[in-house]
């Protein structure tokens, strides 16, 4: 299937239809890349097609699909923006929507590695920013996670998270780990946090940035004092100002 841009790396999107997902298809394609992406709904998958994104649909625990599709696509570059959350985070969902998004992080994570088993594909994939132990002067790639706290949901969290990031690392791909700050603007139906934001577009861009560049954890967060984004600064050129205009001309 790679005979599109061949000066261009060929992209596959596991989450293609999310919030970061679907952003992220928009910048690639109006920068002429190759995009597949996946998701579980048919009507998402228009909206793929209509912005000229191949889409695939398929359950992320569907270990056999999953390698199929790998197989056929052949990505150079993969990317997992895969999450189950509610639009706006609402709380009367999220309890259910937090022990999915886990199950997601830990075995959706796995079904997705053990299918790029001998390909030489580049892996970025989404993590958080948000689940490192409290009340620490400031946080970098470099903090411990809150693996052991009192708290439920905040445990939850660093688990998934652990998992997702420990299968990633050890699965001798050349990969990025992006730990995105709290997403605000459209398409995510929250408003900004206080501190550890980040704009839909601007977590989305990161993304982009990655395929290029950058090797193992970044931190995608605005320029705040306690949350760093020096490393994504300088390695990746992330920009935490970036903004997509739907004005300007898609590449399709």
């Amino acid at each position: 299937m790679k005979n599109h841009h061949p000066d261009r790396p060929v992209v596959f999107i596991a989450g293609a239809t999310g919030a970061i997902g679907y952003k992220l298809c928009l910048i690639l394609r109006q920068k002429g890349f190759t995009v597949y992406g996946m998701t579980r709904s048919i009507d998402k998958a228009r909206f793929l097609q209509a912005i000229g994104v191949h889409s695939l649909i398929a359950d992320i625990f569907d270990a056999e699909r999953i390698k199929e599709i790998i197989s056929e696509v052949a990505p150079d570059v993969v990317i997992h923006q895969l999450t189950d959350l509610p639009y706006g985070l609402q709380p009367d969902l999220m309890q259910q929507a937090r022990i999915r998004n886990a199950k997601i992080r830990k075995e959706g994570t796995y079904n997705l590695v053990q299918a790029l088993t001998n390909t030489s594909c580049k892996l970025i994939v989404q993590s958080i920013a948000f689940a490192y132990l409290p009340d620490q002067p400031c946080y970098n790639e470099q903090t411990a996670l809150d693996l052991n706290s009192v708290n439920p949901i905040l445990k939850l969290n660093a688990e998934g998270i652990n998992e997702l990031e420990k299968q990633v690392q050890n699965s001798g791909l050349n990969h990025v780990i992006l730990r995105y700050g709290k997403l605000y603007g459209e398409a995510t139906g929250c408003v900004a946090a206080e501190s550890c934001k980040i704009h839909v577009d601007a977590a989305a861009h990161a993304a982009y940035l990655a395929i290029e560049k950058g090797n193992g954890i970044y931190q995608i967060v605005e320029d705040e004092q306690q949350y760093m984004n020096i490393k994504a600064k300088t390695e990746l050129g992330f920009e935490p100002d970036y903004r997509f205009y739907m004005g300007q001309v898609l590449n399709i």
